[in-house]
């Protein structure tokens, strides 16, 4: 049997109430489901979230599959009792580099062509699609992972964007200029050519962690998947649009964008916690929906934890291979939900040579735009610990020395709203600041305190305290 979206439910309910709840009322589309998420967030709670029932829709919704690090680990048959987050990332690292081919299967064995839906008989309606924040400006399909093709290669390409609900047969989509779907839809604008998409809603997590790989722009994100998956993703042809599609998903929505018309995204509910401001998107004609007759519908709550812990493991490969590029020795990335999983990164290096730490921060500075910090520690820093690394930073940094700010420049986009006037005054303000919090390689350095390691690790408390 093909994993999908209903295997990993199962795999979560059976592991247990911190990783599977059910709620029991129904909920209204604006606001309740995430303010339930924010207050299971708030007392540390991180389960998946299946809501049978959403006001003005048949089918269910499920949220919060990248609550955190353990459900990461869930997605990729990992223990998460007995796994660490360095022992999900290595998964993560092991399994993305194994690309797997897709299997491709006729329509009538595809579970997600049960229901279509064509013409007028479209209506995003049927969707329980959610009003996640008070001033965002519509309801956002907001884990779509949109489906097109490379129009020189023929590659196709698979990300995660948001999508503003514009009417019952019409999506937005809002596109980094600087993603892979951003250099696309310019390219097919050259081309005078309509741009095709089918946006996929709902399947394992793992599929989805293909999405957010954040690899080259000539990778084949399905094949991706399959690795994460470790079998073959069965994909199908789609009804309308020249393209392939999971055939294990929930929900598929067909259209084409013309990338020479624009409309108006936002606000919306950033990452960052702060609200976007409107900007200029492109609109999805929306042609086609197919879906599983009993379709379950995947939602993301934008600004919440999960909204950044969906990518961290993609951005902490990127960032982990740009570091190995330059310094062998590295060890652990960690991008900290203090940083949003993305404004701060720490990295540990078994330092040799003088000024390997500092290259280590300009290779992870350079490689992603948004990542603001970055702190380098030695190897004996774990840097899923923010206490080891606050403590590295308090005994082993000479200010003066070891603090180095890289002055901001035009052209950032993710400055949060509250300083609009001040970036239209002065710029951006995107600048970057490194922290060398690495004992000097060429001076001796007073030796940490640790216990002896054959001891620490024959010793476990439970032979010892009830």
């Amino acid at each position: 049997m093909s994993k999908d979206l209903r295997q990993f439910l199962q795999v979560a309910k059976e592991a247990g109430a911190d990783f599977y709840v059910e709620v029991k009322k129904p909920l209204k589309p604006r606001f309740e489901k995430d303010i339930l998420q924010l207050k299971l967030d708030r007392e540390g709670r991180f389960p998946v979230i299946y809501c049978r029932e959403i006001e003005g829709s048949k089918l269910p919704l499920v949220s919060n599959l990248f609550g955190s690090y353990e459900l990461l680990g869930l997605a990729l048959d990992m223990n998460p009792k007995v796994s660490t987050k360095a022992d999900v990332f290595r998964e993560y690292r092991r399994r993305k580099q194994n690309a797997v081919p897709v299997q491709t299967v006729p329509a009538s064995e595809a579970p997600v062509k049960d229901v279509i839906l064509r013409g007028r008989e479209v209506d995003l309606g049927l969707l329980p699609i959610n009003h996640h924040a008070e001033l965002n400006s519509d309801k956002y399909i907001t884990i779509g992972n949109m489906v097109c093709r490379d129009p020189d290669s023929g590659i196709p390409n698979v990300g995660v964007y948001r999508h503003e609900l514009k009417g019952k047969n019409k999506l937005g989509a809002m596109f980094n200029p600087a993603g892979h779907s951003g250099y696309h839809a310019r390219r097919y604008a050259d081309l005078g050519k309509p741009m095709e998409v089918a946006i996929f809603v709902g399947h394992h997590p793992a599929v989805v962690m293909g999405s957010l790989s954040a690899g080259d722009i000539n990778e084949n994100e399905l094949e991706v998947m399959g690795g994460f998956l470790e079998e073959q993703l069965r994909v199908t042809s789609a009804e309308t649009v020249d393209l392939p599609v999971p055939a294990d998903a929930e929900i598929v929505i067909e259209g084409t964008i013309d990338p020479r018309n624009m409309v108006t995204d936002a606000p919306f509910a950033e990452w960052m916690g702060y609200y976007g401001i409107e900007r200029p998107c492109y609109l999805i004609e929306v042609k086609c929906m197919t879906m599983r007759h009993d379709a379950i519908y995947h939602d993301l709550a934008p600004s919440q934890r999960e909204h950044c812990v969906a990518h961290v493991l993609g951005y902490t490969s990127v960032i982990y291979d740009a570091v190995r590029s330059v310094v062998p020795t590295v060890k652990d990335v960690c991008f900290p939900f203090s940083g949003r999983h993305e404004l701060i990164v720490y990295v540990s290096i078994a330092q040799r040579v003088p000024g390997e730490a500092k290259r280590a921060a300009l290779a992870t500075l350079n490689r992603l735009s948004p990542t603001r910090i970055a702190v380098v520690v030695d190897e004996d820093i774990d840097v899923y610990n923010e206490e080891e690394v606050t403590w590295a930073i308090a005994t082993r940094v000479t200010p003066d020395l070891d603090i180095i700010t890289i002055p901001r420049v035009l052209g950032g986009a993710l400055t949060p709203t509250a300083y609009d006037e001040t970036r239209l005054k002065r710029g951006p303000m995107d600048s970057k600041m490194i922290i060398d919090a690495t004992k000097p390689v060429e001076l001796p350095f007073p030796t940490r305190v640790t216990p002896p390691k054959d001891l620490w690790s024959s010793m476990r408390l439970e032979d010892y305290i009830k």
